[in-house]
């Protein structure tokens, strides 16, 4: 009896792993794998070396947990999960450069020959008018002393059938230079336009100083596009006298110099030798500025005569009253 029930025991263990293998067998079958996701680009026109990014596939699988009790066996299915492989399949990026073509003209430079063309040159004009102005200059000796003194404004005056203008000597464009000896002494103003000559004389006889010479020379177009050479001096002559020691001062005085041309000179005073301490001596007036009293010496005379007159007048109308009442 005891080796029937061993028996039957064996046979339904037997049967009972025979079955646990056939459903073990069929819970492990894979399950079909889903087909893989293919993504496809159309190509680009630019050309890339291809990108292919390939996953491993995830594959896990558990052990299978398997319990067996005696009598009773629990077999339990192998929880098996297995991850389809994920595959991207990228379709390759082309791009297609067109070749960049770039024509360059050939640089041609062609150099005209570098000719040169003076434009002529324009005819001279007049000066535009400028106002005058005192001009300050002296001439030292060759010790150093100054000689001459000269303070003046001066224009020269050009009238003639043909022109009818005035040059102003400018003194910060004018340069004095000169020479001093024992009785004579000169100097000269330089300009762009031309030079003007001064020549003094210390008479020791008539114990004055004069000037016996004057020169001018002047290039100057009173008219546009006539421009002319004016020049002339006028010697044998004694202005600008002075006593020795003294300055002449004058405010206004014109020299004519011959052929329309005349030298004007204003606000002015000059002295040569015995100058003190680089200053003028006392001025000798000029006949112009001198106070002339014959004026007021004949309205004088005349208001006496007057006075005379009526005086007179009156007295002898007086007189005959005088007489008429005594004939009564």
């Amino acid at each position: 009896m005891g080796h029937g029930l061993l028996f039957i025991s064996l046979f339904i263990a037997a049967t009972a792993l025979t079955y646990s293998s056939a459903f073990m067998a069929k819970s492990v079958s894979p399950n079909p794998s889903p087909p893989p996701t293919t993504t496809t680009h159309a190509p680009n026109a630019t050309t890339h070396a291809p990108n292919a990014t390939t996953h491993a596939p995830n594959a896990t699988t558990h052990a299978p947990n398997a319990t067996t009790h005696a009598p009773n066996s629990t077999t339990h299915a192998p929880n098996s999960t297995t991850h389809a492989p994920n595959t991207t399949t990228h379709a390759p990026n082309t791009t297609t450069h067109s070749p960049n073509s770039t024509t360059h003209s050939p640089n041609s430079t062609t150099h005209s020959p570098n000719t040169t063309t003076q434009a002529p040159t324009p005819p001279p004009s007049p000066t535009p008018p400028t106002k005058l102005t005192v001009g300050n200059y002296n001439v030292t000796d060759g010790k150093g002393k100054i000689c001459i003194l000269a303070k003046l404004e001066i224009q020269i005056r050009v009238n003639t059938s043909e022109v009818n203008g005035t040059f102003i000597v400018q003194p910060n464009m004018t340069t004095p230079r000169g020479k001093c000896e024992t009785n004579t002494a000169s100097i000269t103003l330089t300009f762009k336009e031309g030079n003007l000559t001064l020549k003094f004389n210390n008479s020791e006889t008539a114990k004055k100083v004069y000037v016996d010479d004057v020169e001018y020379s002047l290039t100057y177009a009173f008219k546009k596009g006539d421009s002319k050479t004016y020049s002339g001096k006028n010697k044998s002559l004694e202005l600008f006298a002075a006593a020795q020691g003294d300055s002449y001062s004058c405010a206004a005085e014109t020299v004519y110099m011959g052929n329309g041309v005349s030298l004007d000179l204003s606000n002015y005073r000059l002295q040569a030798f015995n100058i003190k301490n680089d200053q003028f001596g006392a001025p000798d007036l000029c006949k112009a500025d001198k106070p002339d009293y014959r004026v007021p010496i004949a309205v004088g005379i005349i208001l006496i005569i007057l006075i005379v007159i009526v005086v007179i007048a009156y007295l002898i109308s007086r007189k005959r009253r005088t007489d008429g009442y005594q004939s009564l």
